[in-house]
Formats: structure tokens, C-alpha cells, sequence
């Protein structure tokens, strides 16, 4: 295997020379079979020289509240080993083994804690995981947007399971972004009561499923009731938590969301509406929004059947609800619905939005990385870039401090130690 000779990025004009050297040196095409489907050939992860040095001109690592400048990151295997801030190091001239961001700014990788990426290929009737069938497609391009983990919320589909894929891509035999998965059979588990949902809850988890994913109303408004008591809601919670897995619910509706929060779910997903009270429930307790901004704005933009009334009276309600729980504080993870309606834009416009409506433009990058992390309970491997931690590295050209939406446009992704070859610039 060839050895990085001091591959510089951050300059437009020479990001097509990084992606030939590359292209070149390192990237191939692995055959590889997944037991549960004909083999297949697979774009393969860039192999990573066993000790890299990278050069970041500005590191934001998730955690600081400010950026540091001329950081020397070390990364051995999959793990990054050691982080020099202003060392002499950093002047001296690139070497061999040394990737050149000294112009960019680098990040951990993005997290996205909504998505729906595995999904049903019409052209074969079933779930597909080969690179080329629209889940491949999906995981791969997000992986390449800089995202280097994601939590899918369910796929009504046919099998495979998410956990085929999930398990794919954790072996290599896929490249994606790490996978958490809700196993999402029926809307309502086909259960009703305490007791059937209990039993549901165990049949989930016993088929490898990380998160339980619930679902209420799909309209807005106090005139909407909730498909759950807080009983049953309760006993959900209550049987997930002995299993060691969370619960997300996805609510839109005033007393969905209110049921939700007085249960003690992990995880609001959307959130269209939820009152004062509920919000100021939400962060005594703990409890993390899930605002999915960036798909309401999609369908705004590009409404179905003419329901676009529909939509932005959906989005009014839902940024109004952002605003609101920014003010009391709430915790806020990073999650756009990417899949949901088979959009397929970049989830990281969704920053954007997110800093247009008062979020700081480093809070927001912390939702996507520590935040989302510690929702996923994976704070100790991912989600900020420190001495010990996965090397799941990315980096863009500018301040996106400055500008947010410096985030849509990466350079540079390193996921688990190794260079993704990026041909979507």
C-alpha cells in the first residue's frame, strides 16, 4: 500500500488533484458477499496508512466552546492518539504519512439522529444493500456528505432488516455511516395494553433492534388526541429501559407530545407542537428534541398533491416550538428525516435553518456532533475529536462559524480511521 505524501486540502484548486491522487494511490473496489444477498461490488473506504498525521488549521472538537487554531491530530488505526495545539511541529514541512488541512477547518463527523435510508428498491421489490440499489446509494452519498453516523428510525419495508445492514457496514462488507436502528414493523407494534406492548417491546429488542420507535398523530393541533395512554406509553419506557434501549416517539400533536414527555420517552421526534409546560417538562427531565426542520422545509418547497398549506402551516408550528424550547433551554439533537419522501438534498442544510431561528452557529454544530452523541449513548467513542476517541474526522474549507452553511460543502471525511473517497464535488 502507497503512503500519503503530504495531501493538502482546502484549496478548490487543489481538491481535483487530491481526488486523482487518491483515486490513484488508494481507493479500490472490493468484491465482497453479505450473507443474505448475491455478492456484490462495493466503493470501499480509502485504506488509512496505520499512523496519519493531519494538519488542521482550525479545530472546532465538539466540546470547547471555541475554536483552537494549528492543531496536529495523530491517528493510529481507527483511534486518534494524540492532539498538538501550536506545536513547532506544525510549522515544519508536511511529511510523508501527513494530510494537509492547515487551510481548513476540521470537525468530528456529523451526526444525524433522523433518517430513513433503508428502503425499498421498486426495481427489485425487497431491500437491496449492494452500493447500487437506492439504500446503498442513500447511505453512501450521506456518508460522503460528512456524516459519519446516523440513527435510522425504522423502515416499513421488506428484508432485509436494518440490522442486516446495520451489521453490513460494522463489518465492512458496506460503506455507510454507523448505523443505530429502530426495527419499525407497524406503526402501532400490533399490540394494545400494557402487557401486549411489553411483549412487543421484548420481540423488538430480542431482533438486535438499538432504539424502540414509536408513533402518535400525524396532524397538528389541540382538536388531535394521542394514539397512546401514558399508561401503555409508561409501560414501553418502563420495559425498554430494563432492556437497556431507548425510546423515541414521534409526535406532531399537542397531547401526543404531552403524553410523551410525562412518560418519559428518550427522544420528541418532530415535535410540531408542544406546549410551555411540556417544554419546561422536557428539560428537567432530560428529555432531548428531535426538530426535523429540514424536511417540513423540503415539502414546503416541493409539495405533494397541492397539500403545501399543509406543510407550512406545519412548519410555522414547528419553528415556533424550536424557538421555544431554545429559550428554556431543551436539548436539541440533530435529526432531518433525510430519506423521509425520498429527498435526497444534503441533511447539513439543515444548520441553516437551525441558526436562522436563534441557534448559535457552534451550538448547532454541537447538536450534530456531542448532543447527538450522548442521546445515542456513544459520547464515549464519537461526537468530539479527543485523544482515545474513534477518528471519525471531517473538515471544510472557511469559518462555519461564520457561515453555517460551509457545513453543505466538506472536503475531507474520515470515518473510524479511514478516507472516504468523495466524488460528489
Amino acid at each position: 500500500m502507497a503512503t500519503i505524501q503530504s495531501v493538502r486540502f482546502g484549496r478548490s484548486a487543489v481538491v481535483p488533484k487530491v481526488r486523482q491522487f487518491l483515486k490513484r494511490q488508494f481507493y479500490l473496489g472490493w468484491g465482497f458477499v453479505v450473507i443474505f444477498l448475491p455478492a456484490a461490488r462495493s466503493q470501499s473506504p480509502v485504506p488509512a496508512p496505520t499512523s496519519t498525521t493531519i494538519r488542521c488549521g482550525v479545530l472546532i472538537d465538539g466540546v470547547a466552546a471555541a475554536p483552537r487554531k494549528n492543531v496536529l491530530l495523530r491517528v493510529e488505526g481507527n483511534r486518534i492518539v494524540s492532539l498538538t495545539e501550536n506545536g513547532r511541529a506544525f510549522s515544519d514541512n508536511p511529511t510523508a504519512g501527513t494530510i494537509d488541512l492547515s487551510t481548513a477547518t476540521c470537525l468530528p463527523g456529523l451526526i444525524d439522529v433522523h433518517v430513513h435510508l433503508i428502503e425499498e428498491d421498486p426495481q427489485r421489490g425487497e431491500l437491496q444493500t449492494p452500493p447500487k440499489s437506492l439504500s446503498g446509494e442513500s447511505l453512501l452519498r450521506t456518508l460522503r456528505y460528512g456524516f459519519t453516523t446516523v440513527r435510522n428510525l425504522g423502515s416499513d419495508r421488506l428484508g432485509p432488516t436494518d440490522v442486516d445492514v446495520r451489521n453490513a457496514i460494522a463489518n465492512g462488507s458496506l460503506l455507510g455511516p454507523r448505523l443505530k436502528v429502530a426495527i419499525v414493523s407497524d406503526q402501532s407494534f400490533g399490540a394494545k395494553g400494557p402487557t401486549e406492548l411489553r411483549a412487543a417491546v421484548d420481540r423488538i429488542v430480542n431482533e438486535g433492534s438499538d432504539w424502540i420507535k414509536l408513533f402518535d398523530a400525524v396532524q397538528p393541533g389541540p382538536e388531535n388526541g394521542a394514539q397512546y395512554s401514558e399508561e401503555e406509553l409508561s409501560a414501553v419506557v418502563d420495559e425498554a429501559h430494563k432492556k437497556g434501549v431507548k425510546v423515541a416517539e414521534h409526535t406532531v400533536a399537542f397531547e401526543g407530545s404531552h403524553r410523551a414527555i410525562a412518560s418519559g420517552v428518550d427522544s420528541i421526534e418532530h415535535g410540531v407542537d408542544i406546549s410551555d409546560a411540556d417544554l419546561r417538562l422536557m428539560k428537567d427531565r432530560g428529555i432531548t428534541f428531535v426538530p426535523t426542520l429540514a424536511v417540513i422545509s423540503y415539502l414546503v418547497e416541493h409539495p405533494r398533491e397541492n397539500d403545501k398549506p399543509k406543510w407550512a402551516d406545519f412548519l410555522k408550528r414547528s419553528l415556533d416550538t424550536y424557538e421555544r424550547a431554545l429559550k428554556v433551554n431543551v436539548k436539541i439533537a440533530f435529526g432531518t428525516d433525510a430519506g423521509a419522501g425520498g429527498w435526497t438534498l444534503n441533511p447539513a442544510q439543515q444548520f441553516q435553518i437551525m441558526v436562522s431561528h436563534g441557534m448559535s452557529p457552534m451550538a448547532a454544530i454541537q447538536s450534530a456532533t456531542m448532543e447527538s452523541a450522548r442521546l445515542l449513548e456513544m459520547d464515549k467513542q464519537i461526537g468530539s475529536i479527543e485523544v482515545g476517541k474513534l477518528a471519525d474526522i471531517v473538515a471544510v474549507q472557511g469559518d462555519p462559524l461564520a457561515d453555517v452553511s460551509r457545513l453543505e460543502h466538506v472536503i475531507f471525511v474520515m470515518k473510524d480511521g479511514q478516507l472516504i473517497h468523495l466524488n460528489h464535488q
